[in-house]
């Protein structure tokens, strides 16, 4: 199971919980789960980031989807993967520019979650963070 927290861009939003359903399919074709506001992207993130994921069943060579100014951060959900020569297997995640990244090989079995961040798009720190509020945190 992987939990991820994206802080949204401003405070004070009202809750929005999303459902998906979805076939999955191990062609190792990029599917695009989650997206900003006003995107095509099946659920909504309140954050410059989009959500990718994708299933393997063969030994695959791909390619990361890219967007101008957007971080990827590649996660193993399951199965081995080597980007540029560094293996990584099941929890492990790899960080890095386009170039640094451009390089995957997904092994059989396989399934990847990607996301794609801009770094610089606005956001808070302010609120709770998986329910336990230690620091008050307010972006300026």
């Amino acid at each position: 199971m992987l939990q991820i927290f994206i802080r949204p861009r401003e405070q004070y939003l009202s809750p929005n919980v999303q459902f998906f359903d979805r076939k999955i399919t191990r062609d190792g074709a990029w599917n695009l789960l989650a997206g900003p506001e006003n995107t095509a992207s099946p659920l909504t993130i309140r954050e410059a980031t989009y959500l990718y994921n994708a299933h393997f069943d063969k030994q695959t060579k791909t390619t990361l989807p890219n967007l101008m100014g957007y971080r990827p951060w590649l996660y193993v959900m399951e199965g081995k993967l080597k980007v540029n020569g560094q293996k990584l297997t099941k929890g492990e995640a790899v960080t890095g520019d386009s170039v640094e990244l451009e390089r995957v090989k997904a092994y059989p079995g396989t399934t990847l979650v990607l996301l794609l961040t801009d770094l610089q798009a606005k956001m808070t720190y302010a609120g709770n963070f998986s329910g336990i509020k230690r620091f008050e945190y307010v972006a300026e």
